[in-house]
């Protein structure tokens, strides 16, 4: 089976989203998640793919979870209903790395299902008013290494979730 990285920035409080958009301002980690998934697979929910501009896709082969049966999505995406229509996907390049990037239903989903292998999370300095939450509980039984830090941010790295 392919390996599954997450990979997410959260605030001190575990704020994701604020109306549907990051409620901070830090380009250093923007620029660290960008260089991390750029040209790899990305698994989304639906309600984040939403929120992705065009031009998000054109670097991305995209895999969007989705309970409903959705119209046709741009080109480069592929539904999944399931981790069993995710695991017979046909056509993802060999070559790629496959991050989860959210929202937070999906990411509860794949780390109850013990379906992630690794993650990076970004904690930004602060908080910030937010409605939707990383699932923090998830997380607490496992290790996490400092990974990187930033003006404003620090990159930890949870390794082995699936033990």
């Amino acid at each position: 089976m392919r390996e599954i990285i997450g990979i997410m920035a959260c605030d001190l409080h575990y704020v994701i989203s604020n109306q549907g958009k990051l409620p901070w301002n830090c380009p250093e980690e923007i620029n660290f998640y960008r260089s991390m998934i750029k040209n790899q697979i990305v698994i989304m929910g639906y309600k984040t793919y939403l929120q992705m501009p065009d031009s998000f896709f054109e670097n991305h082969t995209a895999i969007v979870f989705s309970k409903k049966i959705r119209p046709a999505l741009k080109p480069s995406v592929m539904i999944a209903s399931s981790l069993d229509d995710f695991y017979k996907l046909k056509g993802l390049p060999d070559h790629k790395q496959c991050y989860l990037i959210g929202g937070a239903e999906i990411t509860t989903f794949f780390l109850e299902n013990k379906a992630v292998d690794h993650f990076y999370l970004s904690e930004i300095e602060g908080f910030y008013p937010g409605d939707v939450f990383f699932p923090m509980h998830l997380m607490n039984n496992y290790p996490k290494t400092l990974y990187k830090s930033g003006p404003g941010f620090k990159v930890y790295y949870y390794g082995n979730l699936k033990e």
